[in-house]
């Protein structure tokens, strides 16, 4: 009995021996593929608030489109690879075609500028019968990985570093709240976990760059573009549950021309070209510009969110100052490189005080300008974000900035105050109240107030560029020269005083009905002057506004 109970024990250990090293090993992840984002269709009607000139209101339309904006993820284990789409079509045709080949050959969506809504964001119109090849956009495309830390690219290094590489979003890289750096970039960012309550984003950011041979041939056909970039060093703090901490430091370099989200192309008559970010103001004749012309510009920053109880306070500063390099007439009347330096401030505050199903709000921002009378080619006070992707004040206005709408406000209507923050060169002031009232979980109203004013008062003695189809699509990016008297003293601070007000209805999962509308009653600040049979006319600023619907789908 004893040597049979042996010799069964044995049988068993032999038999197991081969099984062992299987159960040692953990299985490979699967690979797992998942598809997130939204559906919209929205329609929307207006007037007054497209162009950026509110002396002329005969700018009104009524429209109706659709966004589909899937996000592919691809992933196995820790890493992930993201494919982001976006398309934008028109109901109907808007322009001389529906935007998409073989019928399309003029280069641009719905066959000229101001063909599609959205400057051509919108890459077609679904026109009869529905056959439509529009712009397939590709918002990102990044690969996620462990670069530090355990079962990573360097395992030597114990703390947990991700890595991200590709077109991406920015997130919140540079800013918990929006005022340096939104929208989408092409880069590198390291995000390290030292602990739970400290955390840092390294990020590079390439915004423009230059291929070998670009720059061997003349002056005026080199097709060298320079090479711009940003780094963004911003570490995260949490002292304690409630209190989230987030300064920023920025440096941004760009050779000759580069992207109008990261410099303002404000008019200056003292400058070749008469513009700040125009192929004259960095020379060479080409395109582009000419690359030995650099600026230099860093941005310090500080960020905070803070949550007591029912009351939230956030908190945002900010600080720019470097050099910059562009041709400009000189006193003597030479013309020549002039080396520029920049001094700009930023403040950002909100405060939030939460009573029961009432969400009580209040904002103030102030950014620093330029007199009409200054020579930007010498100095700038204004400030200029990295890129802003038209998302400042988003939620608080609808014409100052974006609304339920996001293809009206923002940019060229209101002289880059969503893009670039300030308006035109004169800076920004601005204060706003929001009450929101959730009547159920599902069911929701607001209502927003806020005047806004410029830091320095605006020369009314300037326009907009000439009224098209195409300038009524782009808007009116900055304030021009109309005469001698342009450009020589301040005559107003007062921009109006936006209006608005909405309700959001989660009638059904993951679907939203949005209905909100936006009045702005416009101040002086927006009166402007122009030639009328070769005389100066100035005209008073009208009232703008326009009201949305949309239905949201997330998935």
């Amino acid at each position: 009995m004893r040597r049979s109970l042996v010799t069964a024990v044995l049988a068993l250990v032999i038999l197991a021996i081969p099984v062992l090293p299987a159960f040692a090993q953990t299985p490979p992840p699967a690979p797992k593929v998942s598809i997130t984002g939204t559906f919209d269709q929205i329609t929307s009607l207006g007037r007054n608030i497209y162009d950026g000139n509110f002396t002329r209101d005969n700018d009104r339309e009524w429209y109706a489109r659709t966004r589909f904006r899937p996000d592919f993820e691809f992933a196995v284990g820790r890493t992930r690879a993201v494919l982001g789409i976006e398309l934008d079509l028109n109901y109907g045709q808007t322009g001389s075609n529906d935007g998409g080949f073989p019928g399309n050959n003029a280069g641009t969506a719905c066959g000229f500028v101001g063909g599609c809504k959205g400057a051509g964001s919108d890459g077609g119109g679904l026109d009869i019968n529905t056959d439509v090849a529009g712009l397939f956009e590709i918002k990102w495309i990044y690969t996620e990985f462990d670069l530090t830390g355990k079962d990573s690219l360097m395992p030597f290094i114990p703390v947990l570093t991700v890595a991200r590489a590709g077109g991406q979003p920015f997130g919140t890289i540079a800013n918990y709240k929006i005022y340096y750096a939104n929208g989408d970039f092409a880069g590198l960012d390291l995000y390290t976990t030292f602990t739970p309550d400290i955390k840092n984003h390294l990020a590079w950011v390439d915004v423009e760059d230059q291929l070998a041979g670009g720059n061997r041939s003349t002056a005026t056909t080199r097709t060298n573009r320079g090479k711009d970039w940003a780094l963004i060093e911003s570490p995260e703090f949490t002292p304690f549950k409630g209190l989230d901490l987030k300064p920023m430091i920025s440096f941004f370099n760009a050779d000759g021309l580069t992207a109008g989200s990261s410099r303002r192309n404000a008019v200056n008559v003292r400058t070749v070209g008469g513009t700040m970010n125009g192929a004259g103001a960095v020379g060479g004749g080409a395109p582009a510009g000419d690359a030995a012309n650099h600026e230099s510009r860093w941005t310090a920053g500080f960020d905070g969110r803070w949550r007591v109880g029912a009351f939230g306070l956030d908190p945002t500063v900010a600080y720019q100052w470097g050099s910059y390099d562009t041709q400009a007439f000189r006193t003597n009347g030479s013309v020549g490189r002039v080396t520029g330096t920049q001094s700009a401030w930023l403040f950002d505050v909100i405060a939030s005080y939460q009573l029961g199903p009432l969400l009580l709000e209040a904002r103030g921002m102030y950014t620093t300008g330029n007199k009409a009378r200054d020579n930007l080619s010498r100095s700038k006070y204004y400030f200029e974000p990295l890129d802003l992707d038209t998302g400042y004040w988003n939620g608080w206005t609808g014409i100052w900035g974006l609304g339920v709408d996001y293809f009206n406000g923002g940019g060229g209507a209101n002289l880059g105050m969503a893009t670039n923050i300030g308006y035109d060169r004169y800076g920004r002031g601005q204060f706003a109240l929001r009450g929101t009232y959730s009547i159920t979980p599902a069911w929701s109203v607001y209502g927003v107030v806020t005047p806004a004013w410029t830091a320095e008062k605006v020369d009314t003695d300037t326009g907009c560029p000439a009224l098209s189809v195409a300038t009524s699509a782009t808007g009116c990016t900055s304030r021009v020269a109309v005469n001698s008297n342009s450009f020589a003293k301040g005559d107003s601070n007062y921009l109006g005083t936006e209006i608005n007000g909405g309700i959001t209805w989660r009638f059904a999962p993951n679907t939203a009905f949005d209905l909100a509308a936006y009045y702005l009653f416009a101040g002086s600040a927006n009166d402007m002057t122009e030639q009328l049979n070769g005389v100066a006319v100035k005209r008073d600023a009208r009232d703008g506004y326009y009201a949305v619907a949309r239905v949201r789908l997330s998935f």
